[in-house]
């Protein structure tokens, strides 16, 4: 169920991982915005997913929040979900990636942190889906190999 979600959250991270292979070139500040917004959809797509599958959520309608930080303690910890540490500790900074990054033109995320974030991301959707990681392989080839450590 939800399957879908698992795949808008792989294809969030290859266009944050493009994004950031275009900064290093063009050096548009923007570029690292479009990453920040692509992870915190990936992130908010993994959460749901895992709502939806984890047999106690019962309504029979989508959740349509964008707050990472009140989904996780909501849902998440109610039900026993488990949430990377770092994505539990950062909730409410990726989640004011979803506006900020769009329509603050102050905004701007360093890019060790964007860094971090998809290597952490990566690795909770590859717990999830590992047959992704051969997906994740063939981007970072095209993009020469892209280093998220």
């Amino acid at each position: 169920m939800y399957e879908d979600y698992l795949s808008k959250s792989l294809a969030c991270i290859i266009m944050a991982k493009q994004a950031l292979h275009n900064y290093k070139t063009v050096k548009i500040k923007d570029m690292k915005n479009i990453a920040a917004y692509n992870m915190q959809q990936s992130i908010e797509y993994i959460i749901k997913y895992k709502i939806y599958n984890c047999g106690k959520y019962t309504k029979n309608s989508q959740i349509y929040d964008h707050n990472i930080d009140r989904m996780i303690k909501k849902y998440c910890v109610p039900y026993g979900i488990d949430v990377p540490v770092k994505i539990r500790k950062n909730a409410n900074i990726y989640t004011l990636w979803e506006a900020e990054s769009r329509y603050d033109s102050d905004f701007s995320v360093r890019i060790d942190t964007l860094y971090a974030t998809i290597r952490v991301v990566e690795e909770w959707l590859m717990e999830i889906r590992p047959y992704y990681n051969k997906k994740l392989n063939q981007v970072n080839k095209k993009l020469g190999n892209i280093d998220v450590t």
